[in-house]
């Protein structure tokens, strides 16, 4: 044992005074010692991963401060008599480097025999996790970002500078405590007891380190080894030797610079770094960064591999999601990035924040696909947390799009052949009010090719550094566990046993289901923000210019619609006043005020409103089954009950695929109906029949709540154009007549010709991707089929969609469509011959 008195108390008396001054602005979780969950009748002892003096003296000082057993005192447990309350796991290996060595703590030993003794006694172990300068949001010294706390073992040196930089940077983390009665009881000998204890707290302790500072880093050259040494790259290297002629050391050296093309080489000191950076660049960007349900994230953090999957807007993406998950205490991910991006001196510096680069497409390269494959299988295996995008690419028009599922295939096929640590896929919503590539999008979308990166297009872009983007939201959506999705799509994966190149029967459907799903969830973590709701607006109107009483009033049916029909549970609301909405807008210069004798108008400038399309599709999905519902009162006016439920589910597929949206076509479906048609009644939009029950009207012709009404309706007005558009040009031609490429093309034609001529001229309007997954929606549903001679053929149940989508639309609308598609008939033979 060791006495606390004379010299040695004295010397600790002092240290705790230093570490009172120099830990002044530590913090520690849980702030209140009741939240522990400490049970005051049973004894505590705290466990510690390393041997520290510096340590338990700052936890004796704050456990002092919470009112909790002090860590320094005597415990006598039943036969067990202890010096100190406490115990550690490591120590550090004295004179031969950095490495720890595995103890067998004594103090664990009495404790496990004592219990094993006597079965009335319990003992609560409180495991204590201290990282010095891991409190980000306070780091703003480049001393103090190279004295922080790694996997590395600290020498005394070392130690002394981490304190003195990062005292109050200190984040302290007690766990909940673990009941050493139910693990003694769950063993059959305190020999076997006591390995169980320990190995349940240096797993704990190792999850608390990789969610704080991320998995412990081999060198580059170690994990290209390793990448080189598996079964399925070496395979694939004997394969490609035979197959080119060439020896097998020349096609290990290509296997190799593939390998170190690919790696990360992540570096925590950059990171700190970057961190410093990018508090300066956000803040010179934007009014403030946003985030919401991190809860969702933490809860998951600790116990999964987590894999972050992003909608992608912005290339400021990449930075942005690492710098929020890092400023709210975990490890920033290892992001897949574009091999566009590794340019010169950016490329490194991307590379060591945790960039690894990989090619657009390699799937003719079979060798570069197992070193990649390969590569994906070390980090997860490893317990890195991984980013990418399931889009692919960035997004041009502010919607969600098709999900490219390669990275997830990848992600499968590792964790089927190695499931010990499960993954959890955290969906994330970023957005944003005012985009950095606004501009570049507009031209891209108007047929103009992408430019390619380059470091002086990095230095052109730097220009953006004069201008505001207002804010940005980042919303951590509801995770989803691959273990629970593979037991529901293939209840039986766990028995089956596969090689690193094999696929099960199941896998491609549910790689497919699995990326819908992925990105039905960001949809459903979207932020409405103040210049969404503003942005969808304004473009509802012919001008882009509304009276300022009435943008209020419809600002206010949308933030009722989200408050008493939110399209989920994960959604969040960035402003909940309409006139509060309108002055960020006008303070922002994202709208303007024409002052009226008449009465106030509000509207913008052309390139502006182009940009908000963008903003406005972002959240337009939280309003399609609203915009649904209302549309159909425009033309019809009065509807029963039941053709409005039967009309909402024949169009509702072809939303949904284009949306991504969350409801099945079934009761959860009728439920939103109700839901929404119970909103509309109260605001007065829409009204019930007085004299036939089950029967629903529009708001009288004229009135203010016809005009909201109408506005809301708009929410959906473009797509359903886009549908009978293509619908039309399918009927006119005839069936057996169209190839799917043809059908696009005069699609896509026609609904630029529509746009420049009726509508705002909104390049997403006949965007090719959009059209190209409504074509093949219809031959999902079967509506339409591929023929024998590679042409569209269908029968009259597209007839029929045909005329219920014609009832939707405005007259004005619908004889231009008839008129552009009867002319596309006419000058169709003149095109093919």
């Amino acid at each position: 044992m060791f006495p606390w008195f004379g010299i040695d108390r004295l010397l600790f008396s002092l240290l705790r005074l230093l570490m009172r001054l120099v830990t002044g602005g530590a913090t520690i979780l849980p702030r209140e010692g009741s939240e522990l969950g400490l049970n005051p009748e049973q004894p505590v002892v705290y466990v510690f991963r390393d041997a520290s003096l510096t340590d338990l003296a700052v936890v004796d000082l704050h456990a002092e401060r919470l009112g909790l057993p002090s860590p320094t005192s005597a415990r006598t447990v039943a036969t067990a008599e202890l010096a100190r309350s406490n115990f550690h796991l490591y120590r550090r290996e004295r004179f031969r480097g950095r490495q720890r060595i595995t103890l067998q703590p004594p103090r664990l030993e009495k404790l496990v025999r004592a219990l094993a003794a006597n079965e009335q006694k319990e003992v609560q172990l409180v495991p204590v996790s201290l990282f010095w300068g891991r409190r980000p949001d306070t780091e703003d010294s480049l001393w103090r970002v190279i004295f922080s706390d790694t996997w590395s073992a600290p020498g005394f040196l070392r130690k002394f500078f981490i304190v003195l930089t990062q005292g109050r940077q200190l984040y302290i983390q007690m766990s909940p405590p673990m009941s050493m009665r139910s693990l003694v009881d769950s063993c059959e000998t305190p020999e076997r007891a006591e390995r169980k204890i320990l190995r349940i707290l240096r797993v704990h302790f190792r999850r608390q380190w990789e969610a704080a500072i991320g998995p412990d880093l081999s060198h580059r050259r170690t994990l290209v080894n390793a990448i080189l040494k598996s079964e399925a790259v070496r395979r694939r290297i004997r394969e490609t030797a035979g197959e080119e002629n060439q020896k097998v050391a020349k096609v290990q050296k290509r296997a190799r610079r593939y390998a170190m093309e690919i790696m990360a080489d992540y570096s925590h000191t950059v990171i700190r770094f970057l961190e410093l950076l990018f508090d300066w660049l956000w803040n010179r960007l934007y009014d403030g960064i946003r985030t919401y349900n991190m809860d969702n994230l933490q809860r998951v953090a600790r116990d999964h591999e987590i894999v972050y999957v992003p909608c992608h807007r912005s290339h400021g993406d990449y930075l942005l999601l690492s710098y929020v998950v890092y400023k709210n205490g975990l490890v920033p991910p290892h992001i897949a990035a574009g091999i566009n991006l590794n340019l010169p001196v950016l490329g490194p510096i991307l590379r060591r924040g945790g960039a690894f680069f990989m090619r657009r497409s390699f799937r003719n390269n079979r060798l570069y696909s197992a070193v990649f494959n390969e590569y994906m299988h070390i980090m997860l295996a490893r317990g890195f947390s991984i980013e990418y995008f399931v889009e692919g690419g960035r997004s041009r028009s502010g919607r969600m799009l098709q999900p490219r599922t390669g990275m997830l295939a990848m992600t499968v096929r590792s964790y089927l052949r190695n499931a010990e640590k499960p993954i959890a896929f955290v969906p994330v919503y970023i957005g944003y009010e005012k985009l950095l590539e606004g501009n570049s999008y507009i031209t891209e979308m108007h047929g103009k090719k992408k430019k390619k990166e380059t470091m002086g297009g990095f230095f052109r872009s730097l220009s953006v550094l004069r201008r505001k983007y207002g804010q940005v939201h980042v919303n951590f959506g509801e995770p989803l566990l691959l273990t629970d999705f593979l037991d529901r799509e293939a209840p039986h994966w766990r028995n089956e046993e596969l090689d690193e190149q094999e696929k099960p029967d199941w896998f491609v459907s549910a790689v497919d289901r699995l990326g819908d799903e992925v990105v039905t969830r960001i949809n459903a973590a979207t932020v409405s923000n103040p210049v969404n709701l503003l942005s969808l607006a304004l473009l509802g109107t012919p001008r882009q210019t509304i009276d300022e009483q009435q943008l209020e009033q419809q600002l206010g049916v949308y933030l009722t619609l989200l408050e008493k029909a939110p399209y989920s549970d994960h959604i969040r609301v960035a402003s909940h006043s309409p006139r509060e909405i309108i002055e960020y807008g006008l303070r922002n210069d994202f709208i303007v005020r024409l002052e009226h004798r008449l009465g106030n108008l509000i509207t913008t400038d052309p390139g502006t409103a182009l940009q908000m399309t963008y903003i406005r599709n972002n959240c337009l999905h939280l309003f399609v089954l609203p915009g649904l519902i209302s549309s159909l009162f425009l033309n019809a006016r009065s509807l029963p009950v039941d053709r409005l439920r039967r009309l909402v589910h024949l169009l509702y597929p072809f939303f949904r695929t284009e949306y991504f949206l969350h409801w099945p076509q079934d009761s959860e479906l009728d439920a939103a109906l109700e839901q929404v048609v119970t909103v509309l009644l109260e605001l007065g939009l829409i009204r019930e029949d007085e004299e036939e029950a089950q029967r629903l009207s529009g708001a009288p012709l004229h009135s203010m709540e016809a005009e909201l009404l109408g506005q809301l309706g708009q929410t959906v007005s473009q797509a359903l154009e886009r549908f009978y558009l293509t619908i039309r040009i399918l009927v006119q031609h005839g069936s057996d007549h169209l190839a799917e490429q043809e059908l696009e093309e005069l699609a896509r034609d026609s609904a630029e010709r529509l746009s420049l001529l009726y509508e705002f001229s909104a390049p997403e309007f006949f965007d090719r991707a959009v059209l190209r997954n409504f074509i093949r929606q219809l031959q999902s549903s079967g509506l339409v089929h591929c023929g024998e001679s590679g042409r569209l053929c269908f029968d009259n149940r597209l007839e029929s969609l045909d005329d219920e989508a014609r009832r939707v639309l405005s007259p004005e609308i619908r004889l231009a469509i008839q008129r552009l598609t009867r002319a596309s008939v006419s000058q169709a033979p003149a095109d093919a011959a």
